[in-house]
């Protein structure tokens, strides 16, 4: 029997949310319980200042990624004036997702805010260079702007604005993809 990539009831897309996949990484990173990963993801947290979930949020994402098979309950833990705390831990399903995901390169330049920046996080907290991700960045947005541009000489006026728009963004992802890479070019020679 073939069964969903996704838990019904859940979800109606396939793919995890930015705040999903931020929560699966962590958890890749070592176990952890809800608290600790929300403390995380807030605004305060080192990935929150990138994407902030709240804690009603962090909790739900959990959820979906145990319904999903990429959680599981690792066991329980004592808590320093509280409950007892429930420890996740990341599936190898899910670590072999994550690392996926961390090499693959966003496809809009609008999610680069959000996608790029939690994947260069995530990818200096394992200790790994981003220079591969950054370099099939630039070919995704080097293509994405001449598409644009394309798309720009055919639109109307009004269209034509929205696409501008568009293809400044690509070639401001393009910049910070650049300097970055310079950036990595330059630690790699020190």
């Amino acid at each position: 029997m073939h069964r969903p990539a996704y838990a019904p009831g859940v979800r109606t897309k396939r793919e995890l949310s930015s705040g999903e996949w931020a929560v699966l990484a962590l958890l890749c990173e070592r176990p952890a319980h809800g608290y600790a990963i929300a403390a995380a993801m807030g605004p305060e947290g080192e990935i929150g200042q990138i994407w902030a979930l709240g804690q009603p949020l962090t909790y739900r994402a959990l959820q979906v990624l145990q319904r999903l098979e990429l959680v599981v309950v690792a066991g329980e833990k004592a808590g320093v004036g509280a409950p007892r705390r429930t420890e996740l831990k990341a599936t190898g399903k899910a670590r072999r997702a994550v690392a996926a995901w961390l090499v693959e390169p966003v496809q809009r330049p609008r999610d680069l805010r959000s996608q790029l920046l939690l994947k260069l996080a995530f990818l200096r907290r394992l200790g790994s260079s981003p220079a591969p991700l950054l370099r099939a960045q630039r070919e995704v947005l080097e293509r994405r702007l001449a598409e644009l541009v394309e798309e720009q000489e055919r639109a109307s006026e009004t269209l034509a604005d929205v696409l501008r728009w568009r293809a400044i963004s690509a070639e401001a992802g393009l910049r910070f993809v650049d300097e970055l890479l310079a950036r990595e070019a330059g630690a790699g020679q020190a």
